[in-house]
C-alpha cells in the first residue's frame, strides 16, 4: 500500500484528527479572527473620530446674564504625524459649527518640535466665539518652546493666559477667565492667575494638568477645565484606564468631577501621546454649558 494512503488512513482514524472537530476549530479560529480585525477597525476608527460631549455646570451665584453662556473647549491636540492638520481643520470646524459663546484652549498643541507650531497655531486662528478664544500652554508646549508658541498664538488672535486673567462682560455683569501656567514644568502661579480677583465672582481656571484641582479647590474657584490626561487614552474593561496621569485619583482623569465647592471638567484632548492609539476613549470637542444654580 503505498505511503501516502496509509498516512491518510492513520489520520482519519485518529481521534484527534477526526473531521468534525477541525472544522469546529477551523470555524472558531475564523471566527476569532474576523472579530478580531473588526474590533482593531472599530479601534482604529475611534482614534480619529471626534466626540462633541455636552456637560451643563450649575455654579452659584453666576450672574443672570451668563445663564446659559457656551464654552466650547479643545485640549492635547499633539499636532504631529499622529494628527495632521487636515484632521485638526475638521476639528476646528465642528467647534465653529456649535457657535459657542467662548472657546477655552488647554494646552499641548504640539509634541516634540517647533516645526508643527506655526501651522496649528494658523488653524486654530480660524476658531470663532461671540466673545473670542484663549488659551494657555501645556507642559509639551513649554519643552517645544513657550515663546514660539505664545507668539505665533497671539500673531493669530488667540491671547495666552499666563498666571493672568481677564473678564468677559455681558451687559454690565462679568465673569472672570483666569489662565495658569503648566504645573508639570513649574509654570505656575495661582495667586498671580487669580489676581484682582474676589472669592464672590465666578471664576473659570483654565489650567492644562488636573492636579491643580486642591489648590483650586482651596482658593474656591467655581470651575477648573483641564486636559492632559487624555482621559487615560486606553479604558480597560473592569479596571478603566491604567494610567490615570492624575496624582489625586482617577475621578479626575475624565469629564465632569468635583472638589468641595470646586467643581472641574477634564477633557479627553483630541490627539495621541506615545502610541497613535485609543481604546474606548475617543477625541473629545466638551461643550459646556454654564448654568445658574
Amino acid at each position: 500500500m503505498p505511503i501516502a494512503r496509509i498516512l491518510n488512513r492513520h489520520r482519519l482514524s485518529h481521534p484527534k484528527a477526526k473531521r468534525p472537530r477541525s472544522l469546529k476549530q477551523r470555524d472558531a479560529l475564523l471566527e476569532f479572527t474576523a472579530d478580531f480585525i473588526e474590533r482593531a477597525n472599530l479601534e482604529v476608527e475611534e482614534t480619529y473620530r471626534f466626540q462633541i460631549d455636552r456637560q451643563d455646570i450649575a455654579i452659584d451665584g453666576l450672574p443672570d446674564d451668563f445663564h446659559g453662556f457656551t464654552i466650547a473647549q479643545l485640549s492635547d491636540i499633539h499636532h504631529s504625524p499622529y494628527l495632521s492638520l487636515e484632521r485638526l481643520e475638521e476639528a476646528v470646524a465642528e467647534t465653529n459649527a456649535l457657535r459657542p459663546d467662548i472657546v477655552v484652549l488647554t494646552g499641548d498643541y504640539v509634541t516634540h518640535t517647533t516645526r508643527y507650531v506655526e501651522p496649528c497655531a494658523e488653524c486654530l486662528g480660524r476658531l470663532r466665539a461671540r466673545f473670542g478664544v484663549f488659551a494657555v500652554l501645556g507642559n509639551h508646549d513649554v519643552w517645544v518652546g513657550a515663546s514660539a508658541v505664545t507668539e505665533a498664538f497671539e500673531r493669530n488672535g488667540i491671547p495666552v493666559l499666563n498666571n493672568s486673567n481677564i473678564p468677559i462682560y455681558i451687559g454690565g455683569r462679568f465673569i472672570y477667565l483666569c489662565g495658569l501656567g503648566d504645573t508639570t514644568t513649574r509654570n505656575h502661579d495661582l495667586v498671580a492667575a487669580l489676581k484682582g480677583t474676589r472669592r464672590r465672582d465666578t471664576r473659570v481656571l483654565l489650567s492644562h494638568n488636573p492636579n491643580i484641582i486642591k489648590e483650586a479647590s482651596l482658593a474656591e474657584c467655581d470651575l477648573v477645565l483641564s486636559g492632559h490626561t487624555h482621559g487615560g487614552q486606553v479604558k480597560l474593561p473592569v479596571i478603566g484606564a491604567p494610567i490615570s496621569f492624575n496624582r489625586h485619583g482617577k475621578q479626575y482623569t475624565r469629564g465632569w468631577a468635583q472638589m468641595k465647592k470646586t467643581q472641574i471638567y477634564v477633557n479627553r484632548g483630541l490627539g495621541t501621546i506615545f502610541l497613535p492609539i485609543r481604546y474606548q476613549c475617543p477625541p473629545e470637542i466638551s461643550l459646556l454649558r454654564l448654568v445658574r444654580r
